[in-house]
């Protein structure tokens, strides 16, 4: 009799926003004020790479705002449903988590 033995292996990452790092600001597409952070703010725990934010931003998933002479900021909102989706594609993606 042969034994053999599976192993599952699953990965997660985990993607921190700093409450502190927040503000508020109009977003234009979910027309509503929402939280913003920028993207070179520090609000991020981890930087997010930019081939995801690229690939977001053109599938018209990710709101950015960018003001003159301002850093471009990302609504949360639109950043957690980004992260939800990934989720619901059933291959690993990172968990949004705002403490």
């Amino acid at each position: 009799m042969v034994k053999t033995t599976r192993i599952t292996i699953e990965t997660e990452s985990l993607q921190v926003v700093y409450k502190g790092k927040t503000s508020m600001a109009w977003c234009s597409t979910c027309v509503a004020e929402v939280e913003v952070v920028t993207l070179t703010g520090g609000g991020l725990g981890n930087e997010i790479p930019s081939a995801v934010l690229g690939g977001w931003i053109a599938a018209g998933m990710l709101h950015l705002q960018s003001l003159d002479g301002e850093l471009a900021q990302i609504c949360l909102k639109s950043l957690l449903q980004c992260f939800e989706s990934e989720d619901a594609r059933s291959h690993p993606g990172p968990n949004l988590i705002v403490p």
